[in-house]
């Protein structure tokens, strides 16, 4: 089971598509990146793991629970963090 699912979110601000249909997943273990050009969703991203942004579509599961559902104080507990 991977430790990070993230299985077809889109989200929306009003117009703007910001992510459409994004899905991956990274195993227990595994070092990844996410990189992108200027405008292509990758901090949009960021900000729905870490859940500052609800999606409006689509699901994220860390170690097999919906993230969705926890409050984005809650995530650290998880083992879920950002910088700026």
């Amino acid at each position: 089971m991977a430790l990070l699912e993230v299985d077809d979110v889109t989200v929306r601000f009003g117009g703007i598509v910001a992510l459409q249909g994004l899905s991956f997943e990274i195993e227990r273990g595994q070092i990844c990146g996410l990189i992108g050009p200027n405008g292509a969703g990758k901090t949009t991203m960021f900000n729905v793991v870490s859940r500052v942004y609800q999606p409006t579509d689509g699901h994220v599961r860390f170690d097999g629970a919906d993230l969705l559902g926890v409050q984005a104080h809650a995530v650290v507990k998880r083992g879920i963090a950002r910088t700026f």
